[in-house]
């Protein structure tokens, strides 16, 4: 037996098939959408830091300081500066019965006590007006220091320094050097200027000859 479609019947046939299959093919395109979806629930969710210096960090991604721990260092301990004491200079004795007899020799009491420390001390006449006595003045000083006597200075102006100098030796010269040995001898005089060396030889010369 044949079956035979009359076309109309045909037309509808046609669009049915074709309607199921766009129903069909659209459901098992939402059904896929659909399953996509559970899987992305079920995946883990990777989220990413914010990095460089002007991110801005939410309360959940700020980092936990960890504690800070202090470094001990060990240092040296800087010794401390010692202390030089001060080492006392034992003062020169002095004779007393020198000083006494210079005394009364009738020499100034500066020169008295300046021979009852060292057996020869060199004496500088000076004007403290004049610049050449100021240069005689520190020769005369440098010379007994290197002949290692004593040293006095006597001021021609003073009535008190050479007064009584002035009564035995007469006119005193300005500048001048006196050199004097125990107890009250005049051993050397020099008249004008003299250098440090000049004024040695002849303190080392007198205390020589006092020594001997």
């Amino acid at each position: 037996m044949t079956l035979t479609l009359s076309p109309p019947i045909k037309i509808a046939a046609i669009c049915g098939l074709v309607f199921t299959v766009l129903v069909f093919g659209g459901l098992r395109l939402l059904g896929g959408k659909g399953g996509g979806s559970d899987s992305t629930a079920t995946s883990h969710v990777i989220r990413h830091h914010p990095f460089g210096a002007g991110a801005a960090k939410t309360p959940a991604e700020t980092p936990v300081a960890a504690p800070k721990t202090h470094k001990v260092v060990a240092t040296k301990t800087q010794p401390k500066p010692a202390v030089k004491k001060a080492v006392a200079r034992p003062r020169p004795l002095v004779d007393l019965a020198v000083v006494k007899a210079a005394r009364a020799a009738g020499l100034p009491e500066s020169l008295a006590q300046a021979l009852g420390r060292s057996k020869a001390v060199v004496v500088s006449l000076y004007d403290p007006y004049s610049q050449v006595d100021g240069t005689s003045f520190a020769e005369a000083k440098a010379g007994a220091g290197l002949a290692g006597v004593g040293f006095v200075g006597l001021n021609v102006l003073s009535q008190r320094d050479v007064g009584k100098l002035t009564e035995q030796l007469g006119l005193l010269p300005d500048p001048g050097v006196l050199v004097y040995v125990r107890p009250a001898t005049l051993a050397a005089r020099i008249s004008g200027f003299a250098d440090k060396e000049t004024v040695a030889q002849a303190a080392r010369n007198a205390a020589t000859a006092a020594g001997s």
